[in-house]
């Protein structure tokens, strides 16, 4: 698969769709790569053209000891302006977002839309992060099977867990399943340890769509709500029965909100 060198690292990108149609970034989240979103990637595919690169520390991508998400935004950058692209989307999902939001601070020029999915801009408040951190560090370390049920309960609604048992088995599995951590660890503490940008987003200027699931308890429907009315004219949505894998439980009502978000802003 292709593979960009920035900066001391290598970051691998896959692109899906015809080159003649408008392109989209999807920037995933920590520890769930794009192929995690295959539905809602597909969906998107057959009206876009999709560059998915992995993000530092994710699947064939490397990372680098103590790095910031202004690095990792400004690494992103770079991939985009290699591969020739002068405008794209970027579609941010977790921490995809909040490097969104940043790249929409530092080079709105490579931007013609912002979308948002189950992120935040300001700090994560000291109960999550504490809690949130200990399961990484325990994922880190190897004890998979103690903090798998955890882990599950914060990324899947109360609806999935009762009509979609056998999709929360399956990302259990592949939680268990999954070896190299070190990476994910190192690009999980960028975000924890990031800078509080929410009295920064009222700069941004472009057209921004901003959702998260009615259940999701780092960005909850209330941080939502204050990145789209603090980006000037940002639209915004709650995904019902939903939590901070909407795009996975939700793929079909996302794309939908996606395209018709867009079908205003890109031509």
């Amino acid at each position: 698969m292709p593979i960009i060198h920035t900066d001391g690292i290598s970051l691998r990108y896959r692109e899906f769709g015809s080159r003649d149609n408008p392109p989209i970034v999807f920037a995933h989240s920590l520890l769930w790569g794009g192929d995690s979103f295959s539905e809602l990637l597909a969906e998107l595919a057959k009206d876009f053209h999709l560059l998915i690169p992995d993000i530092h520390g994710h699947g064939a991508s490397g990372y680098r000891n103590g790095m910031t998400l202004e690095e990792m935004t400004e690494d992103l950058y770079l991939v985009v302006r290699t591969l020739g692209l002068q405008k794209v989307v970027w579609f941010g999902c977790s921490i995809g977002g909040m490097i969104g939001m940043r790249l929409a601070l530092a080079h709105p020029d490579i931007l013609d839309a912002l979308v948002l999915l189950s992120t935040n801009a300001r700090l994560d408040p000291p109960e999550i992060k504490e809690a949130t951190l200990h399961l990484w560090k325990q994922f880190r370390d190897g004890h998979r099977e103690d903090i798998a049920d955890a882990a599950m309960t914060f990324f899947f609604s109360s609806r999935t867990y009762q009509n979609r048992p056998d999709l929360v088995a399956q990302y259990r599995a592949e939680l268990l399943s999954m070896k190299e951590a070190n990476g994910m660890f190192t690009a999980a503490l960028a975000a924890f340890d990031r800078s509080d940008i929410g009295d920064d987003i009222g700069r941004i200027r472009t057209p921004t769509l901003v959702m998260t699931g009615r259940e999701d308890p780092a960005a909850t429907p209330a941080q939502a709500e204050f990145i789209a009315t603090h980006i000037p004219g940002a639209a915004w949505n709650i995904i019902e029965d939903a939590s901070h894998l909407a795009g996975i439980e939700k793929p079909l009502e996302i794309a939908k909100l996606v395209r018709a978000f867009l079908s205003k802003t890109v031509a």
